[in-house]
């Protein structure tokens, strides 16, 4: 009889991602750090831009909780949400540092992440263990009359699971898809400190903000370039976020 190690695949992806995580860190720092040189701020029509991202903070604690749709990734941008024959979820944890203030020539706060991942399988296989890291690029806007503010995430990364997902086995269908992929993560979100009254970066003593809104978590061979075959799954849900002091 073979016993089962619970935590061995666990501690296995811990210590790539760390290191992993470490390498992505060093390339973000020197690619995204800031410099006393000025730059020309772009100008956008639809909202104002919040203060320099020079005055963001540096822990990002995130959590989402997504579920997979059959709807591709422009759809899932528009809140299409299609039915897919699983109802895999997805909850992820995920741990940033800011590394930069902007995103080549643009104004922008840049956080390296490191997250973990639960897929739930419902009874279709055993639940799948998943890492990924990746860079996101944040920009926040204030729009209306009571100047809400809006804030936009794109990130591009890594994702890695320790078993592939039955709903992207069978998309990826005759073909197969690949256990490390890569990873894409939009939001939408809003300050809950901000409908609270809060002062401005001042949540807390120690939590300067917290965002709450829309995400949607992709993996994709990238039209095939880690897999024989192009291809991606969307996990659709809601995050919320602790930005620390």
């Amino acid at each position: 009889m073979i016993h089962r190690r619970p935590f061995g695949r666990a501690h296995r992806l811990i210590q790539v991602l760390s290191t992993t995580l470490a390498i992505l860190m060093s390339i973000a720092g020197v690619s995204f750090a800031s410099d006393d040189t000025p730059e020309p701020t772009p100008q956008f029509s639809f909202g104002e831009s919040e203060a320099s991202p020079t005055t963001q903070p540096r822990l990002f604690v995130q959590a989402q909780l997504g579920i997979v749709t059959e709807s591709d990734f422009a759809p899932a941008l528009a809140f299409i949400y299609e039915p897919a024959f699983a109802r895999t979820n997805v909850f992820a944890i995920s741990i940033g540092r800011q590394v930069g203030t902007r995103f080549f020539r643009w104004p922008a706060t840049m956080v390296a992440y490191a997250s973990v991942q639960n897929f739930g399988e419902r009874g279709i296989q055993s639940d799948i263990l998943g890492a990924t890291i990746y860079i996101k690029a944040y920009k926040q806007f204030r729009i209306g009359s009571r100047r809400i503010p809006i804030r936009l995430g794109l990130g591009e990364g890594l994702s890695y699971v320790d078993r592939i997902p039955a709903v992207e086995v069978e998309d990826f269908l005759p073909d197969t898809s690949s256990k490390l992929v890569n990873y894409l993560e939009w939001t939408v979100q809003t300050s809950l400190g901000h409908f609270l009254g809060r002062p401005e970066g001042r949540f807390s003593r120690t939590i300067r903000d917290v965002y709450i809104g829309y995400s949607i978590f992709h993996r994709s061979t990238v039209f095939g370039l880690f897999a024989s075959k192009g291809g991606g799954i969307n996990y659709m849900g809601l995050s919320v976020e602790f930005v620390v002091n």
